[in-house]
């Protein structure tokens, strides 16, 4: 297993690299330490607002040149943005790394918007706020589940924000915005695939490598006990219930990190899991069913959820959530179930560490996070896991203090 190697600048930027030259391409992708949590109710959605813009238009190119200087070359690039940071990503042919390089840091350091592209942006993000708002689905888990879940905390604000904040934010304020967070004592740049390392490391020293470090406005931890809590929602629009059920927990520098991920795929990895026999084959209660681990820096959030399915079975459904919870604490795995959903979750996560993308994301949430492990050895860690550990997860964090809520037709 080859090395991957870090490099820190004199500004603060961090450059981690994993060769793997039996590709063709390369993965470049660069975090930026800023998401909804840095926000207040006036930028709420700032940080997602701001990756919308980072392929318009700047002093060095047109938004069209952008796209085309880097599609016509086979690179494929995109963004996302989370809670805690955002992400700009290339796949591209290796010879053209360094061309890509430069487009993305033109791109983040762009803190002049054109009046015309900001306010088209506007819409576009406005309509994706509707749409989420227009599927229940969705709207379920982020836009009534996840707020409950950590009221009071900056973990509650909508990552896209709201149709108040973005249609009163002004240019100037999201440029502002941009200019506290995107610092290179604030930013990672993860490679991975077939490079020069040579080549590489001279373009991010004449393009990340020379900017200016300064203060970055400091989160303070969230806290992650829980407090029961059950909230209803009734719409007109819709014809069905969706009900989610969840914790706050550990993220990944908790102890029991793999217990809860090993847990999470007992109840929902697969056709075969718990929650999908009991709900949906054995009640034909809903039509998606899940459960999900989904860790968020030191703190992380587990989550049921049930979606489309008959406003007058909400008590069941949960009292059917909650006896599998009670079956994980009282009784033992059965072995030929607790073998084959490790042997289906490390098949799945082998699937993800053949992309360099998903490589390369993984190497930058390991250093952004202060990952305790090598996500290359996630296999060995799952395997340790033993059937008393899934039981002493259960009971720790399979509570009675969860948070409940539910979407229903009025």
């Amino acid at each position: 297993m080859r090395e991957i190697e870090k490099t820190e600048f004199g500004n603060g930027l961090k450059l981690l690299t994993e060769e793997r030259p039996n590709t063709k391409k390369a993965a470049l992708l660069v975090g930026i330490g800023v998401g909804s949590v840095n926000e207040d109710e006036k930028i709420s959605g700032g940080s997602h607002f701001n990756e919308h813009m980072l392929f318009k238009s700047n002093r060095f190119r047109s938004a069209r040149q952008i796209i085309e200087d880097l599609e016509y070359s086979g690179t494929i690039v995109n963004a996302y943005t989370t809670w805690r940071y955002t992400a700009f990503y290339a796949k591209t042919p290796h010879r053209e790394l360094e061309n890509a390089m430069e487009i993305l840091f033109q791109a983040a350091t762009n803190y002049s918007y054109k009046e015309e592209e900001f306010e088209l942006e506007r819409k576009v993000i406005l309509t994706e706020i509707q749409n989420y708002i227009n599927s229940p689905e969705k709207y379920a888990i982020m836009g009534l589940f996840i707020p409950a879940l950590f009221s009071g905390t900056p973990m509650e604000r909508r990552i896209e924000g709201t149709t108040e904040s973005i249609g009163s934010v002004t240019k100037k304020e999201l440029e502002r915005f941009k200019k506290r967070f995107y610092l290179p004592n604030n930013t990672i740049i993860a490679v991975c695939g077939r490079f020069s390392k040579s080549r590489l490391m001279d373009v991010v020293e004449s393009t990340f490598g020379g900017l200016k470090k300064r203060n970055i406005p400091n989160i303070g931890k969230i806290d992650i006990r829980n407090k029961r809590r059950i909230k209803v929602e009734e719409r007109r629009d819709i014809t069905q219930s969706y009900l989610c059920l969840g914790y706050r927990v550990p993220g990944y520098s908790g102890e029991d990190f793999f217990k809860l991920d090993l847990l999470s795929s007992i109840l929902s990895e697969g056709l075969s899991s718990r929650m999908f026999r009991e709900l949906r084959e054995r009640r034909g209660i809903g039509y998606s069913v899940g459960n999900f681990f989904h860790p968020l820096g030191e703190e992380g959030m587990f989550i049921s959820h049930v979606d489309g399915f008959d406003p007058e079975r909400v008590d069941e459904t949960k009292d059917v959530i909650l006896k599998i919870f009670d079956d994980l604490k009282r009784k033992r795995l059965p072995t030929r179930e607790f073998k084959g959903t490790k042997r289906l979750m490390i098949s799945k996560y082998d699937d993800r560490l053949e992309k360099i993308t998903e490589r390369a994301m993984m190497i930058f949430q390991s250093e952004f996070f202060k990952i305790p492990f090598d996500f290359r050895e996630k296999e060995r860690f799952i395997r340790e896991v033993s059937k008393e550990d899934i039981r002493y997860a259960a009971k720790k964090y399979l509570s009675e203090d969860y948070v409940m809520t539910v979407l229903k037709p009025r």
